[in-house]
């Protein structure tokens, strides 16, 4: 049974109110029954999140190799000395400080707000490219429509789970019965995962964690998940369309906010 590190702290919100609502961006069409993302990037790789609690580094590592593969731009892999390098700019890890026994008082992971603002302000460096967004956006949580557009239409979600005790080991992530001892939310801790396939027949989703997409029904995401969130680039919007991407993506009025923060 394979047991991996978490990592992400419990949603964190934006203290002046800034956070970005995808709806005022996009006129949200319906995704087709079926999205898969998960074949347009490989290899995902670990990036060290069998040892190191840097699952948001992972994610969205993961998720700028997913929207890059769909944009028709070269791939590019980590390697754990820039994911190291990453977790440590962003998050402050520091691996001088790790004792004999693997222990580092640094490794504490972090949240998602922190490392989509440094995406946003600095960008995430690897494979000889700093990759920077222009922007992200929060989408509403238990609103199963609108959170399989968001998947279509921008090539990946960045999502937070606050995982169950019960998920230690599992192979799928599936509805639990009840939420209480062992199911309760955050019994284990948070998880930060890249959103990439979506089957709305089937009532399943295909997040990508350690390496590799794991089966997850409606039911656990609804039970569990405590933030998503879409980043935009300008390669994103550039792949798509000249000014408005996808599918209706107001970039003007995108551009226009971010003026006057």
């Amino acid at each position: 049974m394979n047991v991996y590190k978490l990592g992400k702290n419990p949603k964190r919100c934006d203290r002046l109110g800034r956070t970005f609502r995808l709806e005022r961006y996009v006129e949200l069409p319906t995704a087709p029954p079926v999205v898969n993302w998960v074949q347009q990037a490989v290899p995902y790789g670990m990036l060290c999140n069998d040892r190191l609690s840097c699952c948001l580094i992972a994610a969205a590592m993961h998720l700028i190799m997913q929207q890059r593969a769909f944009a028709g731009l070269s791939m590019v892999v980590p390697t754990d000395a820039e994911v190291i390098a990453a977790y440590s700019a962003i998050l402050g890890y520091d691996p001088s400080q790790t004792d004999a026994d693997g222990n580092n008082p640094t490794d504490n992971g972090g949240d998602w707000l922190t490392v989509l603002n440094y995406g946003r302000q600095v960008g995430i460096t690897f494979g000889g490219i700093t990759h920077k967004w222009t922007a992200f956006a929060e989408v509403p949580l238990h609103n199963p429509a609108k959170q399989a557009s968001a998947l279509w239409l921008f090539g990946g979600t960045a999502d937070g789970i606050m995982l169950p005790a019960s998920a230690q080991g599992a192979d799928s992530w599936l509805t639990p019965l009840n939420l209480s001892g062992d199911n309760a939310p955050g019994s284990w801790g948070g998880h930060a995962v890249d959103g990439a396939a979506n089957n709305s027949s089937t009532d399943m989703l295909e997040p990508i964690s350690w390496g590799g997409s794991i089966p997850e029904q409606y039911g656990f995401r609804d039970a569990y998940q405590d933030e998503q969130w879409v980043v935009f680039t300008p390669e994103w919007i550039e792949a798509n369309s000249t000014n408005n991407s996808p599918c209706g993506f107001n970039a003007d009025q995108l551009l226009n906010d971010l003026k006057a923060l």
